[in-house]
């Protein structure tokens, strides 16, 4: 049995980078073996089995007629809502999972969860696997004051799983250069970059005249925000017309001031738009409709609007260092220094004016070709597998897998 952590795609509708990747993972995964989803509740500090409420959210998180929302995690992640779901819902022990079971978490876990799966991995029969994100709060530390200590202990846990599935080159080197700071044993560590969606949108007519930038990412410090809105304010200076739409939830110590920004863009006339956090027909709709996108984010483990603006087509204008730089390299994006203003400016210029370099960026776009899910579920299972027969000792499985992958 596969027991799957579902904490980040089962308690709302919340559709940024992780829950979207673990809700899909989850799907596929469903249509090959049996898996059994899990979440963890912050209230009660333990597992939970999955209610009715929370396996749609798993399964089908947008209903009919689903609203945008500026924080989405609000009508699932609160405190009462997980106050019922104690009350109400199973609890599940970790310690029923034995030799033959696997316990996979897609999520990045610095919650309650630390204590428990740390006790737990030291001596459980059962294979674990989870995936590394990305290293960005110890990496950016002016941006992510006082995550310090939960970090470090969430790190160390993860060298406690017989495998850990980096989601780019990048966030592997992090984690491996992280152990070693923190003194841990390292474990099988490998890297399965994420699938592309097939279904995307065609070009759409919009109800406005001027071309549309579109920007997909939370309001998190690192995701650059005020610098992109200070670009676009010396290019409307400038006279040059289009414009900015912003698409994802009000999240972090940014969010405040990153509105504060659009309100004060908006009262003096500036074409700026928040679209909020929509639904996934929604978000396609609005990478169809756009001229470009812009991605000025510090760091990512991943970049997942870059690749899904290359998938419709549309070039990206951002950042080359680390995971940001993988991802572009195939072609189809403007690399800029995304700490600048004036680059982010001077790169947004660009692709508005000069349409030799958009048609051809464009190209490049159409025709870049990522991975499925086929091919990654295909992976993912390799690295999930229970080997046959007699699990061996802790320490002798670590190092089989340290020199054969994550098999």
């Amino acid at each position: 049995m596969i027991y799957f952590d579902a904490t980040c795609a089962c308690r709302s509708a919340q559709s940024t980078g992780m829950p979207k990747m673990a809700r899909r993972i989850f799907a596929e995964l469903k249509r090959r073996t049996e898996v059994h989803p899990i979440f963890w509740n912050n209230v009660g500090h333990r597992y939970q089995e999955l209610g009715r409420r929370e396996r749609r959210l798993l399964e089908q998180p947008f209903a009919p007629g689903h609203r945008p929302s500026a924080r989405p995690e609000w009508y699932g992640e609160n405190p009462l809502i997980n106050l019922w779901r104690l009350l109400s819902l199973n609890r599940f022990t970790l310690e029923t999972m034995g030799a033959g079971d696997v316990l996979f978490i897609p999520d990045i876990y610095r919650d309650g969860r630390r204590a428990v799966l740390a006790a737990f991995l030291k001596d459980t029969a059962a294979r674990s696997v989870a995936v590394f994100h990305d290293a960005a709060d110890v990496r950016l530390p002016a941006l992510h004051r006082g995550q310090g200590e939960k970090v470090g202990r969430y790190i160390q846990s993860l060298a406690l799983f017989n495998c850990i599935i980096c989601v780019s080159e990048e966030s592997r080197q992090d984690l491996l250069s992280l152990w070693e700071e923190y003194g841990a044993v390292a474990t099988a560590a490998t890297v399965e970059g994420w699938p592309a969606d097939t279904e995307v949108a065609e070009n759409q007519s919009t109800d406005v005249s001027d071309p549309v930038i579109l920007f997909v990412s939370s309001f998190t410090p690192r995701k650059n925000h005020r610098v992109l809105l200070d670009a676009a304010e010396r290019l409307w200076d400038c006279g040059i017309r289009f414009q900015l739409n912003l698409i994802g939830r009000s999240a972090g110590p940014a969010r405040n001031k990153v509105v504060a920004a659009i309100r004060r863009l908006r009262h003096r006339g500036r074409p700026v738009e928040w679209l909020r956090h929509v639904d996934d027909e929604k978000l396609r709709v609005a990478y169809g409709s756009c001229q470009f996108t812009v991605y000025p984010s510090l760091k990512e483990g991943f970049g997942l609007p870059i690749m899904e603006s290359l998938l419709h087509g549309k070039p990206c204008l951002c950042g080359g260092n680390g995971a940001l730089g993988e991802i572009a390299a195939g072609g189809g994006c403007l690399i800029i220094d995304q700490t600048s203003p004036d680059a982010l400016a001077s790169g947004m210029e660009k692709l508005l004016t000069d349409s030799a370099l958009h048609a051809r960026l464009s190209a490049e776009a159409r025709s870049r070709t990522f991975r499925s899910w086929t091919n990654y579920t295909d992976h993912l299972e390799g690295h999930l597998q229970v080997r046959r027969g007699q699990s061996p000792p802790r320490s002798e499985a670590k190092t089989e897998a340290r020199e054969d992958g994550c098999r």
